[in-house]
């Protein structure tokens, strides 16, 4: 129940953070069944799932009727998806990145998908052992840049760290200087 709601808010939150709306694209990488894309597509936004596991993939088109492609992110992916004209105002990635072989290309291809002024939001568990310092060398090494992290409310302590490609322009939220200046052993 709880993620339900978590991904409710989090729908509502950022669809008016963004002001999107049916001209703006959502894409979630790692959609599993398309339980939060669900909440995007009942606002009218447009949306689409990236899943590696094919039986994920079909109940998410089946179940509940999110668009969804079976494979693995990155810049190949990206590639074809913007040669087809999409382009993401959102992008999420919910315990996602230390999940997937090549890190590097992975984010790539956030960079490569995301319009100029395009979000991509990522969930990062206290257990991924990131120092804060480490996930803006990563995030900067692969043309996106860090603006902001918030402490999520939810039983299991995460962060949600917010990216834009490298050129935005996105202004630095309080967090991220605080959270650099303040360098803990790991994200938490």
């Amino acid at each position: 129940m709880f993620e339900a709601v978590h991904a409710k808010r989090y729908a509502e939150r950022m669809t008016a953070y963004l002001g999107l709306g049916m001209q703006s694209h959502v894409i979630e990488v790692a959609s599993h069944d398309g339980r939060l894309l669900q909440y995007f597509s009942k606002l009218g936004i447009p949306v689409i799932g990236i899943e590696p596991d094919h039986a994920s993939a079909v109940r998410a088109m089946k179940a509940r009727g999110i668009p969804t492609l079976t494979g693995s992110f990155g810049r190949d992916m990206a590639r074809r998806l913007a040669a087809d004209g999409i382009d993401a105002d959102l992008m999420v990635a919910n315990n996602a990145l230390f999940r997937v072989p090549d890190a590097d290309d992975f984010l790539a291809g956030f960079a490569l998908l995301l319009n100029a002024e395009g979000v991509a939001t990522f969930e990062i568990a206290p257990t991924s052992c990131l120092t804060p310092r480490m996930a803006e060398q990563l995030f900067a090494a692969n043309g996106l840049r860090i603006f902001d992290i918030e402490p999520l409310r939810t039983p299991r302590g995460s962060l949600q760290v917010f990216a834009c490609r490298r050129d935005s322009a996105w202004q630095r939220g309080r967090w991220v200087g605080w959270t650099l200046a303040t360098e803990s052993p790991a994200i938490h």
